[in-house]
């Protein structure tokens, strides 16, 4: 057993590295921590040369300050090398710190214990499914088709505008993606308890190496390099940062928040068969929920963010299925990931539409959020939970394969009629009059 609170600590890694390197290879992470390791000796070896100079140059100034003009002279050349002796040493430890920091910094979370691992489990696990797969009496289309046929999704149109991999939603697609965006915000604010948040769409370095976005997915960022920010690649980064160097109080937590934003990424992570229509853009819109707690309360935290997201697909009467996903598939920050995967019958597989991640104190380390379980106590690291609930495009796609009927007209989830002020979307009408 090892304490989860003090992970990813340089003295955990040194004091563990047998628990890190078995974490590394159950991730199927190939690193090696030996160069940290040596750092952090060769570290320590500096410091303790430096405090012993230190002891040394308060000797001598002490020393200088009674003896004789004769005397002085050479104390004074003493002191000289000795504080040539120790500005070296402060720039060694310096580069030791720096490349120690950044190797740190690259280090994927531990799992947790409970988390299926390669030698037990070939893949992630179904843990329950909901709903039934619609059965058609016809070949149903792709949400591509259907929202080409309908004038709602122009995949022409934003590649001129952007390139590849960016759409212009018009007419009714701009309006059911509106319209989800808002009955997510909705349900997560009245009936879970979260506060809604409109974050900054760009963010700093700092936000993006306390979320774990960096340093390992700077190649996947969209980077504004003059200003020294980067394109909110989702808003997860944003509500890490909106705590970073703070010590919240017992009584402030659990904090709940709940965000709409737009994320950018280069890489958005589907396979090749996921390229098409709204499943793996560069840009795309995320209800995010994001909450920190007290340690002992994140566990069960993670299974209630759990029923918040499958409460949005129950209310939507998408069926979908839970999966926990085995060491190998954990996203960088992540200790347990549950994801929610709807199905789509157009294109005849799940697709994930929310990731729910335990990152215990892994983030907050990184940004420095503490709390004091009582006046008198040493602060402690919070922990950190985030769920997408849910990526929206995604859920339009599902909603157009699932709700489609013959004649290529949408049925409109009931919930969102009032939203849409339509119960239909057909090929005649598609915005409204």
């Amino acid at each position: 057993m090892y304490t989860r609170l003090v992970m990813l600590s340089l003295d955990f890694i040194c004091q563990n590295p047998h628990i890190v390197r078995e974490a590394l290879r159950l991730r199927g992470d190939t690193r090696n921590i030996d160069e940290i390791l040596r750092l952090a000796e060769q570290r320590r070896g500096l410091i303790t040369r430096q405090d012993g100079l230190y002891a040394s140059l308060k000797q001598l100034k002490e020393a200088a300050r009674t003896a004789s003009t004769e005397q002085r002279s050479a104390l004074n050349q003493q002191i000289k090398v000795v504080g040539q002796d120790i500005r070296r040493i402060e720039l060694q430890s310096s580069d030791v710190d720096t490349r120690l920091q950044l190797l740190m910094l690259s280090l994927p979370n531990l799992p947790q214990q409970s988390v299926p691992n390669a030698d037990e489990q070939a893949s992630d696990q179904e843990l329950g499914h909901w709903g039934e797969r619609t059965i058609f009496h016809f070949t149903p289309q792709g949400h591509w088709d259907l929202g080409q046929r309908l004038d709602m999704i122009d995949v022409t149109g934003g590649s001129k505008i952007a390139g590849s991999r960016f759409v212009a939603l018009k007419g009714m697609g701009a309006r059911l993606e509106r319209a989800l965006i808002s009955f997510m915000l909705d349900i997560h604010t009245r009936e879970h308890g979260y506060t809604e948040i409109m974050p900054p769409y760009l963010v700093r370095q700092a936000a993006m190496i306390a979320a774990g976005q960096l340093p390992s997915f700077e190649d996947q960022a969209y980077i504004c390099s003059i200003d020294e920010v980067f394109l909110n690649p989702t808003a997860e980064v944003p509500l890490v940062g909106l705590h970073s160097d703070t010590i919240l109080t017992r009584e402030e937590l659990p904090l709940r928040y709940a965000a709409s934003a737009t994320s950018f990424r280069r890489d958005a992570g589907s396979g090749s068969q996921q390229k098409r229509g709204l499943l793996s853009l560069h840009q795309f819109n995320m209800v995010e929920l994001f909450q920190l707690v007290v340690p002992e309360e994140s566990n069960d935290t993670l299974e209630r963010m759990v029923f918040h997201v499958e409460r949005i697909l129950r209310l939507l009467e998408l069926p979908y299925r839970v999966m926990g996903l085995s060491a190998s598939n954990l996203p960088f920050a992540a200790a347990r990931t549950i994801d929610l995967e709807v199905w789509m019958p157009g294109s005849d597989y799940y697709v994930q539409v929310s990731s729910v991640s335990n990152c215990e104190a892994f983030q907050a380390r990184r940004a420095h959020i503490k709390f004091r379980p009582n006046n008198t106590a040493r602060a402690e690291y919070v922990h950190t939970l985030s769920a997408s609930g849910l990526i929206v495009g995604r859920t339009m796609a599902a909603i157009l394969e699932v709700y489609q009927q013959a004649d290529g007209s949408i049925i409109v989830p009931k919930v969102l009629r009032p939203y849409m002020n339509t119960a239909l979307l057909s090929p005649a009408r598609t915005d409204v009059k």
